[in-house]
């Protein structure tokens, strides 16, 4: 008899008389009835710390407690979502503390007590260490005497990772382990140990079947070296390993932290051989910077600079829930200082396939993007002022007003702003970048307009300058610009 194809896209194929899967008969049952096999909640880079602690309980938007806040609701929204778990991509402890890492356990335990949500079921941590829990503790003493070092160990982390471990979360610690959940198998290394996981999944293999045609994820704090798109570049990725060993795994899908990329930024999803999702933070969102992304008002000061405006990076804290379909994920994208969806849900197709158009390879990304836009009848304007620079100094200024170019909608984000000025026989005299304010909240909540203030010695004096204000996407991808005369 032929092979029988039980759904859409084909994911499993039975030769008449075989028996179906546990697995699979949960997946096409739960999938039939609209229902996922499996759904996650998913955090990153909570960054606890004492300041945190200190804070009012259960504030979700202010900067100090908002941490803890923020950590607390998330875990309620996921809580009241039903999850099956909760994954965190690292960076729990921000200094690297064992109070720090005990409060992230405490509060679990509140929000799910006995590990389990209200009707009983179970929900499981998938955990792993990043670098701040394993490292931030060393940050601060260098310099300092022997003795002021060991006693900062004892309070750390890293003095016994396995005993820290099981201090906050009454499970044993491995450097790289899996854990099973409604069939599903989760990959996961702590911060160091990325590379062992090829060597540690060969050992498992059998247990681990992770050539089954289902999903199956890794998780890890840093992103994998060639998938994900991070400021930092190569600084923010593992050595390669985990890209070499998951291109043989299509239905794969790695979660990883640390670069702090906004879930409403097109590349924090990536399709190639695998599927790789960027984790995000509740702490601060990256804002554009460095080599040509760089910005006047990111979170990263250029400190030989005179002027250098304020970064809104900080009032972003991010998660998401994740349905898991036996063909495809439901992404749900989650803004937890405003306590509303970031931006719609995304349908993730499985398996990956770089050459799929409705795929989230960058290229398909890209070709899929609209040129950002500003309103139709939109005016940019240019005046003179007195100002303060980032030495708190006064100083004569130029500002350059301009709405925000969010007319394109979802597909056409604005990321950013390049302003150029022009003298009257169109010589170019300076150019500068601008991060749009909250570009990772919803777009319903992106501020209405925008402003770049220079120092006037910036440009010449006593000269009629054209200002030109081209937006731009998170692929680069440019817009109409607006432009605007100062007179002299």
């Amino acid at each position: 008899m032929p092979l029988v194809d039980l759904n859409r896209r084909g994911f499993f194929h039975l030769t008449a008389g075989a028996a179906i899967t546990s697995l699979a008969s949960r997946s096409l049952l739960a999938a039939a009835r609209g229902e996922p096999a499996l759904r996650l909640g998913v955090l990153s880079d909570i960054h606890l710390n004492e300041k945190a602690m200190k804070g009012k309980d259960g504030d979700a938007n202010a900067y100090g407690s908002g941490k803890r806040g923020t950590f607390r609701a998330a875990l309620e929204y996921f809580r009241d979502r039903k999850v099956d778990a909760v994954v965190i991509a690292g960076d729990m402890a921000d200094t690297g503390q064992l109070y720090e890492l005990q409060e992230v356990g405490r509060l679990w335990n509140e929000v799910f007590p006995n590990g389990k949500r209200p009707d009983g079921q179970s929900v499981e941590k998938v955990f792993v260490y990043g670098n701040h829990d394993v490292l931030a503790w060393t940050w601060a003493l260098k310099g300092k005497d022997p003795k002021a070092v060991a006693a900062a160990k004892e309070k750390a982390v890293a003095r016994d990772l396995a005993a820290s471990w099981k201090a906050a979360f009454g499970e044993d610690w491995q450097p790289v382990y899996h854990k099973t959940v409604k069939g599903h198998v989760f990959l996961c290394a702590h911060w160091g140990h990325e590379k062992e996981i090829p060597a540690y999944a060969k050992a498992h293999a059998a247990e681990l079947d992770l050539g089954a045609r289902h999903p199956f994820f890794c998780v890890q704090h840093p992103n994998l070296k060639n998938t994900l798109f991070t400021y930092w570049g190569d600084g923010g990725c593992d050595k390669g390993e985990l890209t070499a060993f998951l291109k043989d795994y299509p239905w794969a899908v790695s979660f990883s932290g640390h670069s702090h990329m906004a879930l409403t930024d097109d590349r924090s999803i990536w399709q190639g051989d695998f599927t790789a999702l960027n984790t995000c933070t509740l702490l601060q969102i990256s804002d554009p910077y460095g080599k040509e992304w760089a910005c006047v008002n990111s979170r990263c000061k250029d400190k030989t600079k005179l002027r250098h405006m304020q970064s809104t990076s900080r009032k972003g804290r991010q998660g998401m829930v994740v349905d898991v379909y036996p063909d495809h994920l439901e992404v749900d994208r989650r803004e937890f200082t405003l306590g509303l969806e970031a931006a719609p849900c995304v349908s993730v197709p499985l398996p990956a396939d770089a050459s799929n158009p409705n795929g989230f390879s960058y290229a398909a990304q890209k070709a899929r993007a609209r040129v950002p836009q500003f309103p139709i009848g939109a005016q940019a304007a240019a005046v003179r002022q007195t100002g303060r620079n980032t030495l708190k100094k006064k100083e004569a200024q130029i500002a350059v007003s301009f709405p925000s170019a969010v007319a394109a909608g979802e597909k056409g984000r604005v990321l950013l702003y390049r302003v150029e000025a022009y003298d009257a026989k169109e010589a170019k005299l300076g150019s500068w970048q601008l991060a749009q304010d909250f570009h990772f909240h919803p777009l319903a909540k992106v501020p209405a307009a925008m402003q770049l203030v220079i120092g006037a010695d910036e440009v010449p004096a006593n000269t009629p300058i054209r200002f030109q204000i081209t937006p731009l996407g998170f692929f680069r991808q440019e817009g109409q610009p607006l432009s605007c005369e100062l007179k002299a």
